[in-house]
């Protein structure tokens, strides 16, 4: 019996799941500008395979950006089994990849029309809103800061200098951010 489209779109998910996840990482890693046959060898498929799936770099740089986005969005996930303040330490870590990548493609974001830039702004903020809340009710965090007043005081990650430790760095502001906000020190 031969595989239907089901199967055909399960393993067209999964390409484009690991070309969007070799770009997140090479793109940061190699800048913005490494070849697209870089990304298409780590994601192991075919370079015709990447151009199915993103006719231009744009498209790609767009589709591992929202992916970064919709990683900060997951907080049912981070939240399971977890304290509020566990979960935010969690989800600040992810926020120092986001940033991280972020930085790394501001180039080619910033020159895409506003309407081809997802908005990450909106989901930030709610995400915050639901790990400050969590934690409000568990009694992990202190409730005298919102959502904005995270975001602010995180804002120091994209203007670090690039250094060789500025990720170590970050990982370190984003752990001071947490710390403050705990209930139980």
């Amino acid at each position: 019996m031969t595989a239907g489209p089901p199967a055909r779109r399960a393993d067209a998910q999964r390409n484009r799941d690991a070309l969007v996840q070799a770009a997140a990482t090479l793109f940061v890693s190699h800048g913005i500008n490494l070849p697209l046959e870089a990304i298409a060898k780590e994601a192991g498929v075919s370079i015709a395979t990447l151009y199915r799936n993103f006719a231009t770099r744009e498209e790609l740089v767009s589709a591992t950006y929202q992916d970064e986005i919709a990683v900060l969005a997951d907080v049912d996930y981070i939240l399971d089994g977890r304290s509020g303040a566990d979960a935010l330490a969690a989800w600040v870590a992810r926020f120092v990849d986001y940033a991280r990548t972020k930085r790394a493609l501001a180039d080619v974001l910033h020159a895409l029309p506003a309407e081809a830039r997802p908005p990450a702004r909106g989901v930030v903020i709610s995400a915050l809103d639901r790990l400050l809340s969590a934690g409000a009710a568990d009694g992990s965090l202190g409730t005298d800061m919102d959502a904005e007043d995270v975001l602010a005081s995180l804002a120091g990650l994209w203007s670090l200098p690039d250094t060789p430790d500025r990720y170590e760095r970050s990982e370190r502001l984003g752990r001071f951010v947490v710390e403050g906000l705990r209930r139980d020190h």
